[in-house]
């Protein structure tokens, strides 16, 4: 009688914890699709928008116009997403076609380091992200201009122009002046499945880190801003998000993570992830690519930890 009202108990619990994984992992698909669901018309929009600008606009139109002076060029790159809105997979041949029209190193780093993030599709898509919480848009688009235009700055005047190679170009550059409709859609499809494969998995990590990582786990780490803000730049650069949809995935780790941490996961994965490693470490000679690496890195790890520990609270 006890062994049979014992091997029901267990059957029981067996149950439940079954139950409870089915619920769970329900929650992870819930939580993972409306991450996607959200970020999908920013993707389509960001990705047709980076292609017909770099269709429609010439490198050298914006070479007339750009500054002799080192730290203006900074400035002026790092604002030069707004007009030219260009995703982080493109941004790289077009920073290499305007260093070779004439643009100074400096304001064509600039542009590299801050236009996936400094453009208004990402503003918006950000803002809509945090319900329309323009002071953490703010606190992202002024922290991803520190560490674009000082890293960019240092580099300029630490590196010659020669520190730009010759390898072989992103396969994006090669997009004609010529192009049809046809071949622009099509370009632009292939940009957003491409983009879409890292959104999706991405979402479902974040989703499972909420759901199922033990709180216990998740307060150890979240509690101390040094570990949080190491987490959540590991994250970003593992996850290669597109700037158009990062967002939507930190919003999801806003509710577990400081803001200081979160916010480094916005800045430091549109400028040294995954594939921009590959990227950078191709078309740049090596003491320039670590350097870029090193001291963005470094850079935002700062400011993450400036953020936590209140240092920014008289600006907004």
């Amino acid at each position: 009688m006890i062994l049979g009202s014992s091997f029901f108990i267990i059957l029981g619990s067996k149950a439940l914890q079954n139950k409870d994984v089915l619920e769970q992992t329900a929650n992870v698909a819930t939580l993972a699709l409306s991450v996607i669901l959200q970020a999908l018309p920013f993707i389509l929009l960001g990705v047709l928008v980076s292609s017909l600008i770099r269709f429609l606009v010439r490198d050298d139109w914006i070479a007339k116009f750009a500054p002799n002076n080192a730290a203006v060029g900074v400035i002026v790159g790092s604002l030069l997403g707004l007009f030219i809105p260009v995703c982080d997979c493109g941004v790289l041949p077009v920073a290499r076609g305007l260093f070779r029209k004439g643009v100074s190193m400096q304001t064509a780093l600039a542009y590299l380091l801050t236009a996936p993030v400094i453009n208004p599709v990402v503003i918006l898509a950000t803002a809509m992200a945090f319900q329309w919480n323009w002071h953490l848009v703010g606190i992202r688009v002024i922290s991803t201009f520190i560490v674009g235009a000082t890293t960019a700055l240092l580099a300029g005047s630490l590196f010659s122009s020669r520190a730009f190679s010759d390898s072989e170009w992103h396969r994006h550059e090669h997009i004609k002046s010529n192009i049809s409709l046809h071949q622009l859609l099509v370009h632009t499809g292939d940009e957003f499945f491409d983009v879409g494969r890292y959104l999706i998995i991405s979402a479902f990590l974040a989703a499972a880190i909420q759901i199922w990582v033990p709180k216990g786990i998740m307060l150890q780490a979240t509690s101390n801003p040094f570990m949080a803000a190491a987490a959540m730049m590991f994250l970003a650069i593992a996850m290669s998000l597109c700037s158009d949809a990062d967002a939507f995935v930190a919003r999801v780790l806003a509710n577990q993570f400081p803001l200081g941490s979160v916010m480094a996961f916005l800045v430091i994965g549109q400028i040294i992830d995954l594939r921009n490693i590959i990227l950078f470490a191709k078309n740049f000679r090596l003491s320039l690519f670590l350097f870029l690496a090193l001291t963005s890195l470094g850079l935002t790890y700062v400011l993450s930890l400036s953020i936590d520990f209140g240092l920014w609270k008289h600006l907004f």
